[in-house]
Order: structure tokens, then sequence, then C-alpha cells
């Protein structure tokens, strides 16, 4: 069994700023594994925990993609870019096809939350046979961390409610409609990265399992997708 630990490029932020962008070609474990256990928090640049009073984490999520072999991707920008034929989400195995895509993710409550996968059972990634002709594995990381210090309505922030923000139209220019009183929408809107302030990152640990030919020989059978 092996580990790793991972950080997100940074992401600045101001008092009363929102990042909520989606971080492309992000490092994990290569090759076909299974994942035993998946935790992830917002730290400092030093590494110190950051509290939920200084930066509201709203939630984090990874979620798996095959992307078109020679097609350049940014490191991160703020539009996942779903439905491009150059990117194919590769959803999870569960009962929600209308959503929920991602392999893992949490909010708030992110912390001490168990997400260990019991033996003799894995999160199976990677298969090669799995992969459409043409294409190649990546994965990407989508944080939504709300800057809190020094707010006068901390609860309306962490909130999004819009007349705090006195925004109309959400990040993709639509109209926000006037009994929207808050949510994602108002959120989203806000400024994506500030110029000063804080650095933080996300900082991500797996624990996997390699080669499953010979992990099925000695029992982890069946694993999860």
């Amino acid at each position: 069994m092996k580990s790793a630990v991972f950080l997100s490029p940074k992401i600045v932020l101001e008092p009363g700023s929102v990042s909520n962008k989606f971080y492309h070609n992000i490092d994990f474990p290569k090759g076909h594994i299974a994942i035993k256990n998946f935790d992830a928090e917002v730290v400092d640049e030093v590494g110190n925990s950051v509290p939920l009073h200084e930066t509201y984490l709203h939630h984090w999520v990874v979620v798996r993609y095959y992307q078109r072999k020679g097609v350049e991707v940014a490191k991160y920008h703020d539009n996942l870019g779903f439905h491009q034929s150059d990117f194919i989400v590769k959803r999870n195995s569960g009962i929600c096809n209308g959503g929920l895509t991602q392999y893992f993710g949490l909010g708030s409550e992110t912390r001490k939350t168990i997400t260990y996968v019991p033996d003799p059972y894995g999160i199976e990634v990677g298969n090669p046979v799995e992969v459409p002709p043409g294409y190649e594995q990546g994965w990407l990381l989508n944080v939504h961390a709300i800057d809190t210090r020094g707010a006068e309505d901390r609860l309306g922030c962490t909130e999004c409610r819009c007349d705090l923000y006195n925004v109309t139209k959400d990040e993709y220019d639509r109209n926000i409609v006037p009994d929207y009183v808050g949510g994602l929408r108002c959120c989203c809107s806000l400024l994506l990265d500030g110029n000063g302030g804080g650095c933080l990152h996300d900082r991500r640990r797996v624990v996997w399992v390699e080669d499953k030919v010979k992990q099925m020989q000695k029992g982890w059978s069946p694993w999860l997708s």
C-alpha cells in the first residue's frame, strides 16, 4: 500500500473574495490502482490547516476525465467544459446519472471525515482498457473557497447572499432572478482569486494499492469503480 500528499496550485484570496476554479491535470497516482483513502483540506503556505472562520470551504471535488491526446488544456481555468469533444468525464459508478460525477468531494465537514474503503475493496481507476482510443486519463480539482476574514456578516458570506455582494448576474452573464436570495450563482460571480492577501492550497492525501491483477490474486476482489 502506498500514499502520497499533493498540493493544488496556489489559491490567492483577500478578505471578502471567492475562488471557484477548476484545476486540470492535477498530480495523482499513476497506473491501474485501487484507491483506499482520500483526504483533503485547505492549508496555508507553510502547511498549517486554515480554520473555517477564516476561509469557508464551500466544497472541493475531484473528477476523473479522458483528454484527447495532443490537445493542450490550460492548467486551470474557470469553466469545466464538460461537453467538449476533446474532454470526456468518466463519472463514478453511482446511481446519480444527472450529476455528482466526482469520485471524491466534500465541503466544510471535510476534516476528520473518514473516507477509508475497507478491505477487500478499493476504488478502481486507471484501467487502460477503459480509456477511449486517442485519449489519456487525467484528473481535475474544483475548489470553492470564501475568505471571511473581517467580514461583518460572516454567515451571509458563507450563504452567498446576493445582496451582500451586490450582484445581478452570475459568472456566465445570466440574469439572477429577484427571488434568488443567495447561493452558488451569486457566490461564483464574485472575484475569482484576488490580487493580494493570503495564498492557500488544497492539500490531498491519497492512499492506494498498485497492480490490480496481483492484488486480486491475493484476495482483493471485487473492486469498486
